[in-house]
């Protein structure tokens, strides 16, 4: 089985006179034996000259980012971190626009961003920040939740066939559509195809919402909407992702939905709605044939003792098994000699070592230490930057405003200017609120902590190859293969990427 390459771009830059053309060459030098120990393919440089890491207008950054959204590349490779930005506001904005594109960003000198610590750190104050913005949310939600459990509308359009009362604001029946919700349903039941529902209800003079004619695509939820069956329902959709957005598809579980039984007039029985759900279930649930997918759980980790090429993953069929069984290995692609390993051998032997060293009483004990000193270092800062941050965000409130004045008086040009700055004045308000909560907790529950470890130690021994590997691709930072011809007996040097601020960490050495 081929490895999935890494394609990786470096980002060198110098900003003054004083720096010499040649720093940008020792960048490019470091960054580039970066990718070959990693086991990258460098497939190109955005190099800038002479810009300031304090501004985002650099040319050839600016063309980096653009290259990213077109999922040109895998990896940004710095030599320091702030070579990618000085202004920590601006690299969240812009590291976060990367993860968006699946782009991730690494520093040659700085293994601290994305250490395991500081994903516990930055989880506890996501968590801290969520609690207290949702304090409001919640009393706006206490509102809205009683007017629901009355049955009356909170808000958005009535599903089709039923409509909403201007006086009681509750759910009526709208019987000039009904009629096409009840085709519909009878058309389910009678085992007809979508495309003959849908002639149908257009044969009766029945349109959709917008005026159109009904195809084959018109009937997204009604058959899972049990408003239909008299039922009212409410808070159904998932939270919102990481960049606010809500997905109208993603749904809670139905626990989580506040649902009151008949408190609607129903166009459909009971009977006759739960008939039809179980039709379109199995109609959904077509078998089709799958095949099997090998996860090798330390992809990109195993490196060889011998010539320093990266293992990865290899299988074939046995051709001596009557059963056909698949053999899976992980084998040195530089071809030089050493060992190739079983891949269930080396992964139970990471499995145990990390959940014995890393997930122990006395490494959950030093993984909370090193937690709590990340956030007094991060609350220190962010102390410091909230009256800047005021300050930045009164100044861009100003600008943006004066430029959308200056727009609608059509000055031209300001359209991405405006984008811009609204970007920038996101950032900023996530970092001021973020600071407020982290100026309000002296120091984080250690209850927490521990049970981020223990959820992430449960997942680590689950029978989900997902969830081991995530962990292990987390908190393994190498897996050496010393030098050995036989696949029975050979050393191995694990180095995890806790207990020192996610850097080389400490190693492991075990022996097969």
């Amino acid at each position: 089985m081929a490895n999935k390459i890494i394609r990786a771009v470096a980002y060198p830059r110098y900003s003054s006179d004083n720096q010499r053309e040649e720093s940008i060459t020792a960048q490019m030098r470091a960054i580039e034996e970066y990718c070959r120990n990693k086991g990258y393919v460098l497939v190109n440089a955005y190099p800038d000259e002479e810009k300031t890491a304090t501004t985002d207008r650099r040319p050839n950054f600016q063309r980096m980012i653009a290259d990213a959204q077109k999922r040109l590349f895998d990896v940004v490779v710095v030599h320091k971190l702030d070579r990618f930005a000085r202004n920590r506001y601006d690299s969240a904005h812009y590291k976060r626009i990367l993860k968006k594109c699946g782009v991730r960003v690494e520093s040659v000198l700085e293994q601290l961003d994305g250490s395991p610590e500081a994903v516990i750190l930055e989880s506890m104050l996501e968590g801290m920040a969520e609690y207290y913005s949702l304090n409001l949310a919640r009393e706006v939600r206490k509102g809205m939740r009683e007017t629901a459990e009355q049955g009356k509308h909170t808000g958005g359009r009535p599903p089709y066939g039923l409509k909403v009362n201007p006086k009681t604001r509750r759910y009526e029946i709208d019987e000039s559509r009904a009629g096409a919700v009840r085709i519909y349903f009878d058309g389910i039941d009678a085992d007809k195809t979508l495309d003959e529902i849908a002639e149908e209800i257009n044969a009766a003079g029945y349109r959709t919402q917008s005026g159109q004619k009904f195809t084959r695509n018109s009937f997204h939820g009604w058959g899972t909407n049990i408003k239909y069956r008299g039922d009212y329902v409410f808070d159904v959709l998932a939270s919102k992702d990481e960049d606010g957005k809500r997905s109208s598809t993603r749904k809670k579980p139905v626990e989580q939905q506040i649902i009151i039984p008949g408190i609607i007039p129903a166009i459909i029985s009971r009977e006759q709605f739960e008939r039809v759900s179980k039709k379109l279930e199995m109609r959904r649930a077509k078998p089709g044939r799958m095949k099997a997918k090998i996860n090798y759980l330390l992809t990109g980790k195993v490196y060889c003792g011998q010539c320093g090429a990266l293992y990865a993953g290899n299988s074939y069929t046995n051709p001596k098994s009557s059963q056909r069984t698949v053999l899976t290995y992980y084998k040195c692609q530089g071809k030089c000699g050493n060992t190739s390993v079983r891949k269930g051998d080396l992964e139970n032997i990471v499995i145990e070592k990390l959940a014995q060293t890393c997930f122990s009483d006395a490494g959950v004990k030093e993984i909370v230490a090193r937690v709590q000193q990340l956030y007094q270092e991060e609350k220190r800062q962010a102390s410091s930057e909230i009256e800047p941050l005021k300050a930045e965000i009164k100044e861009l409130t100003t600008k943006i405003n004066n430029w959308i004045d200056a727009l609608g008086k059509g000055v031209r040009g300001l359209e991405e200017r405006i984008v811009e700055a609204q970007n920038q004045l996101e950032a900023r308000e996530y970092a001021l609120q973020r600071a407020e909560v982290m100026r309000k907790v002296n120091r984080l529950d250690e209850s927490k902590i521990v049970e981020i470890l223990n959820a992430k130690k449960d997942s680590l021994l689950s029978a989900d190859d997902d969830e081991k590997k995530a962990v292990l691709q987390e908190y393994v930072g190498r897996v050496v293969i010393q030098p050995s011809k036989d696949i029975n007996h050979f050393d191995v040097e694990i180095t995890y990427r806790v207990f020192n601020g996610g850097g080389e960490g400490i190693r492991t050495p075990v022996r097969r």
